[in-house]
């Protein structure tokens, strides 16, 4: 290999970046997502309409090879009337079947994973996998009729023997479409007419843009610019893709339980077919005057990154009448204890970890009430995070009427990966191009979990109203009908954990409490008026890992200021740090203390207990990545380690006032691919599958945990069964 030619190669790579890049990524998605938490699930296409979901999966991944090999060819095709050293580079497509080939093996690899992941791997799988294919294209051999049909051989340069794969080796194939290209009729004539004068205002609006660029500037004497024969094809295949984009997006934004019918992963695969058109189509304009596309879209960015209309907001609602004022956690408690009998409570505390957490805390809520018969009415207030808010306000649901105690497991586990999937690829998009044009800000990605989670669970805003509001459940609260939630989130400006409650947490808002409660961010006469629906809290208390964004109130539009919300495990992933502040608020009460002589802190786990991780072995790449990496472990370890100290000095100071804080945990102890929680919104069948049989080794393996419950509700001793929080000891 001579030098002259290694820089040709190069010149080539860089004027087919965008479709090269696209290959590179479809190939490698599916062995990336196969060994990742975040992304695994995106190829499960296992519950719902799996043959129907292959098919789209597989369409759209060959659809978006079929786009890549077009702008490969067409840039070589017309590349040399584009660009100044076109002749020089020698820009010709040699090997347009060993093109077809590479883009078509970057379709498999990911068709293939999509398999691999999908259970079961039956023979029809293959078989709508296969289906798709075929129907790529056909969908790419009536583009190709389109663009002869459209092309008048008496105006226009023949049209490039190839575009996606070389028809001309196959000699009927070739004879079918010479007389497609030559048919002569009075209708083609008025249809060629037609599109032509339709084009002639866009063509002649980029005339200035050179030549090569869509048109040939040097047309026959007197007849007019006309679209060349590729850019026909091209445009014919961009249309269907960006309307199939656009009408799938639409219905898409109708969020309701139902599965949806296009799966995250073909709309996403939808997605990137549009933007590889869009880049490929400003790469070939750009490069004639050598202005990259990194700095045009830099450029463009800049104009909306810091735009205030481009920020993400969350949903508040201004009540037209003030909501009752809630009850304190001692008026809260005090109630309960009038209800309870025997006079013991139990407070719990569910950590982070994404759906997996939240179908983890559903199972544990829901079967302790089996296996210790009063659980239920036993319950208190459970303080959440992440994931595990999710699962409480499922529980809490329950309590309110909305749903009934036996859907709570199973909706916990229900998917919202194509909502999450359908905000990134249609909301956020057009947030981060066209901020300015937005009506509804509060659209996104977390939006589109809110209401997932609202259908799902009979929250949704019906007949006028706004939906259920956590003020609605205050009312639960102080008959005492339904447990405190303690929704725990953190403010990014601060760094300061916010509670989203029905109780009243704190009771005043000072820097000497260092716990902020939502409503109290406002001022006292705003309080009373201003409101968030449950599933809004839950996202926020949710927002990690990017799947859900920080998000501000919009509350008086964009320009104002406003604290952004994200996910309560920055702070604190084990809900630990509010829980003990509100019953330090109820306990310090006279009129509760002396009722309440025991109090039992039942902790749920969700991964396995932490662990000290070993060292390892880095280059410089790792100084990128390790400050996630350290905030995404001391969730565990870290927090877990300060958890327990709480709990500790929090009984010992409790012990000495003459009340025995008992302490228990139930672990999830899955191991293998069980004990790989998904940071993505879905667990596929089998990771349902692991919920049911962890719960089944906590009935064999975490009895003393099971017997301390049971004991301590039924009224007995449970210094048996359930340790003291004062002893250091587990």
């Amino acid at each position: 290999m001579t030098w002259p030619l290694i820089g040709r190669t190069l010149r080539l790579a860089f004027l087919l970046r965008v479709p090269i890049f696209t290959l590179t990524v479809l190939a490698a998605l599916g062995p990336l997502a196969l060994n990742s938490s975040l992304l695994g699930n995106l190829l499960d296409q296992g519950q719902g309409r799996t043959e129907w979901y292959l098919f789209t999966v597989s369409f759209a991944a060959f659809m978006l090879a079929s786009t890549a090999v077009t702008t490969i060819n067409i840039t070589l095709h017309y590349g040399n009337d584009r660009f100044d050293q076109g002749a020089s580079l020698g820009l010709s497509q040699k090997r347009p079947l060993l093109t077809f080939i590479f883009g078509c093996v970057a379709a498999l690899i990911l068709v293939v994973c999509v398999y691999r992941r999908t259970i079961p791997n039956q023979l029809v799988n293959a078989l709508f996998l296969l289906l798709g294919f075929v129907a790529a294209l056909v969908l790419v051999i009536l583009a190709k009729v389109v663009q002869l049909f459209l092309t008048d051989p008496k105006t226009t340069k023949h049209p490039p023997p190839f575009l996606v794969f070389p028809a001309y080796i196959f000699p009927f194939a070739e004879r079918i479409f010479d007389d497609i290209y030559c048919y002569s009729s009075g209708r083609s004539h008025t249809a060629k007419n037609w599109f032509n004068r339709l084009s002639q205002f866009p063509l002649q609006i980029l005339r200035p843009a050179g030549q090569g660029y869509l048109m040939n500037l040097d047309p026959p004497a007197g007849e007019p610019l006309r679209l060349q024969s590729g850019h026909v094809f091209a445009l014919s295949l961009f249309v269907i893709a960006f309307s199939l984009y656009l009408g799938i997006g639409l219905v898409k934004s109708g969020i309701t339980a139902i599965d949806a019918r296009v799966p995250a992963l073909a709309f996403v695969l939808l997605f990137f077919i549009v933007a590889c058109w869009a880049l490929s189509l400003l790469t070939f304009f750009f490069d004639r005057y050598r202005f990259p596309l990194l700095w045009t879209v830099g450029a463009f960015s800049l104009m909306a990154l810091w735009s205030p209309q481009s920020d993400h907001f969350f949903r508040v609602e201004t009540r037209k009448a003030a909501m009752p004022e809630p009850p304190t956690a001692a008026a809260y408690m005090k109630k309960r204890l009038e209800l309870n009998k025997p006079k013991r409570l139990i407070v719990v505390a569910t950590p982070g970890g994404g759906i997996q957490a939240a179908a983890w805390t559903a199972k544990v809520l829901t079967e302790l009430n089996h296996e210790a018969p009063g659980f239920r009415q036993s319950v208190a207030a459970v303080s959440s995070v992440s994931g595990g808010s999710l699962g409480s306000i499922i529980y809490a649901a329950s309590f309110a009427g909305k749903i009934g105690e036996e859907e709570v497991t199973k909706n916990a586990r229900q998917s919202a990966i194509d909502e999450v999937a359908w905000g990134w690829t249609v909301p956020d998009v057009w947030r981060a191009i066209l901020p300015w044009f937005r009506t509804n800000r509060a659209i996104d990605r977390g939006w589109a979990l809110e209401k997932k989670w609202a259908a799902i669970n009979n929250l949704n805003d019906t007949g006028g109203s706004a939906g259920t509001m956590l003020g609605d459940w205050s009312n639960a609260a102080r008959e005492g009908t339904m447990p405190a939630l303690l929704i725990n989130a953190m403010l990014v400006e601060r760094g300061q954990p916010v509670v989203f409650s029905n109780t009243r947490f704190p009771a005043t808002f000072s820097e000497d409490n260092r716990i902020a409660n939502f409503y109290d961010l406002y001022s006292r006469a705003q309080y009373l008026h201003y409101d968030i629906r449950v599933n809004t809290a839950a996202r926020l208390s949710a927002s990690f890992s990017y799947v859900a964004p920080a998000s501000r109130p919009n509350l008086n539009g964009p320009y104002t200021v406003g604290f952004h919300f994200v996910d309560g495990g920055y702070y604190d992933n084990f809900g630990i740090t509010s829980l003990l502040a509100w019953l330090t608020e109820a306990l310090e009460d006279p009129s509760v203390k002396p009722q309440l002589t025991d109090v039992l802190i039942l902790q749920i786990q969700h991964f396995n207990d932490a662990k000290l991780n070993g060292p390892s072995q880095q280059g410089w790449g790792y100084q990128i990545v390790a400050p996630p990496v350290a905030l995404y472990n001391m969730r565990d370890y870290a927090q877990d380690s300060v958890a327990r100290k709480q709990l500790e000095l929090f009984g010992k100071y409790y012990r000495d006032e003459h009340v025995n804080v008992w302490k228990t945990g139930i672990s999830y102890t899955g191991t293998g691919h069980c004990a790989d929680a998904p940071l993505s919104w879905k667990l596929d069948s089998e990771q349902q599958a692991c919920i049911d049989r962890t719960w089944e080794d906590v009935l064999t393996g975490q009895k003393g945990a099971l017997q301390c419950v049971s004991s301590y509700v039924g009224g007995a001793d449970p210094r048996s069964y359930c340790g003291l929080a004062a002893d250091e000891k587990e």
